[in-house]
Order: C-alpha cells, then structure tokens, then sequence
C-alpha cells in the first residue's frame, strides 16, 4: 500500500510540474517559464532616461551614477531619473544633480539635463552612439560657488 500511495504521490507531482505545457492561454508560469522578460521582442529602439552634463561649449558628458543619484548603481540611477519623469519632480532632480555636480573637481560643466534619450540599440553596437532622439525634461544651471580671491 505505501509503495502505490508514493506512484501516486510522485505521478500527482509530475502531473504539477508539467500542467503549464497542457495549458496553452498561459504563456508563462513557474516552473516551466519562458523567460519572457528577455525573449519576447522589444523593438530597435530603447528609451533612456538619465541626465547629462553640459559644458560652456555647448557638449554633452555622460554623468556618473554618484552624480546622478547620489549612489553607485547605475540601475539607481535610472529608477531615480524615471522616478522624478512620473511624479513631475525633474526641475527638483536637477537642481540636486546640479549641487552635486558643483562639489565635484569637473569644472567645464556648465548645466545638468534631465532627458529622454532615444536609442536605436542595433546601431549604437554598430558605433553609433548619439541618440536618434533626445527630449529635455529640465535644464539648470551649475553654481560653480565661491570664487578664490586672488
């Protein structure tokens, strides 16, 4: 009697395991997943929201994680931009990037954006770096502070 209650166990959970192959309207499910977060189709191009810093000549410079969410991780860094885009705030990020950015030693940056960047994501592995499109959701100033008396 034990050993046909353990078949029966064993063939119930075999049952359980496999059941997401016998239904078809579900696309994804433990334990037999897809993995859809990286198989279904994203298109070409990819949306970036970040900031970047500006210098007096009007070029663009990539600004670190630190500098952009006062931390190292750069996926921070995106969730703190994207974060301000929904809530409206990026007038408020700006100006924090911008205080950050005036302690830092980069001295030739003149300006923080926060934007919106439009990357075709086959071309940039190809080198083309510069954004297809770039939308500026707020734009200030650096203090560049005290200035050292001569």
């Amino acid at each position: 009697m034990r050993r046909a209650w353990a078949y029966v166990v064993s063939v119930a959970a075999l049952a359980l395991v496999f059941s997401p192959v016998l239904r078809p309207s579900q696309r994804d499910s433990y334990p037999l997943s897809t993995y859809p977060m990286f198989s279904y189709d994203r298109g070409r191009e990819s949306a970036l929201p970040t900031a970047v810093g500006v210098t007096g000549e009007g070029q663009l410079r990539r600004l670190s994680p630190e500098l952009i969410s006062g931390g190292y991780e750069p996926v921070r860094a995106f969730a703190t931009v994207e974060a301000s885009m929904v809530n409206g705030d990026t007038p408020e990020l700006c100006l924090e990037i911008a205080e950050r950015t005036s302690k830092s030693r980069d001295s030739d940056l003149v300006a923080i954006e926060v934007v919106t960047e439009v990357h075709d994501v086959v071309a940039w592995f190809e080198g083309q770096k510069e954004p297809s499109q770039r939308i500026v959701h707020a734009r200030c100033p650096i203090d560049p502070g005290p200035v050292a008396p001569r």
